[in-house]
């Protein structure tokens, strides 16, 4: 798994793609923006943070991410039920 970086394109990128067999690229924070240039048309460009990871590595972050929002329902309702709210 690589590094965030910084990344611009003249279309809207995916989340998610994937680059090779096991290989995908993953964007976050995609923003569009309007550049101006002087006496030529305004165009516009999407600014994102992106990184290559591999089908395996994000697979287990996929994991993680759902064993912790798991837990942290269980604790809310847990604590709703201690509340006598349900």
């Amino acid at each position: 798994m690589q590094e965030w970086k910084k990344e611009t394109s003249v279309t809207e990128p995916q989340p998610l793609e994937i680059v090779a067999p096991d290989t995908y690229i993953q964007r976050k924070d995609v923003v569009k923006v309007e550049r101006k240039q002087e006496g030529k048309e305004s165009y516009t460009e999407y600014e994102c943070m992106s990184r290559e990871i591999s089908v395996r590595d994000y697979n287990m972050l996929k994991s993680i991410e759902e064993i912790s929002t798991d837990k942290a329902v269980e604790a809310y309702t847990l604590q709703l039920m201690e509340e006598g709210v349900i």
